[in-house]
């Protein structure tokens, strides 16, 4: 019995923010110690780093409480319904309720690009 109390007594919340302590795709985070070789989760097709110092959001799951950083602390809220995705740096791509595609930043283009429909470049229509 006072071998169950204690183990509860040390048993880690199942999730809580943390300042990253080392960036890479095996993170340290500083919890209420600092975890080393944390795997960095999110959706497919999304990748992503965290920054050394960013609050992240850290997950544990399974028998031995793996942890996982899920996400950061936002700073910047996106309005209603819109997905902005960006870097520190200032690009981003910001996709609005409306259909309407916001891109910051210098963009640079390999491939092929087809525009159809009108196109306006510093406020004049291009033929």
């Amino acid at each position: 019995m006072a071998n169950r109390q204690t183990r509860d007594l040390l048993r880690e919340p199942p999730a809580e923010l943390g300042k990253v302590t080392i960036s890479g795709t095996q993170a340290g985070v500083a919890l209420e110690g600092e975890r080393r070789r944390v795997a960095l989760c999110g959706p497919g097709g999304y990748h992503w780093t965290p920054a050394r110092g960013d609050t992240v959001l850290v997950v544990k799951s399974g028998q031995e409480e793996a942890p996982c950083i899920a996400g950061v602390v936002e700073e910047t809220q996106p309005e209603p319904g819109e997905v902005y995705l960006s870097v520190a740096s200032g690009a981003g791509i910001r996709l609005k309720p409306d259909g309407t595609i916001e891109l910051s930043g210098t963009f640079r283009l390999d491939g092929t690009l087809e525009v159809s429909g009108g196109l306006t470049v510093n406020g004049r229509e291009v033929e």
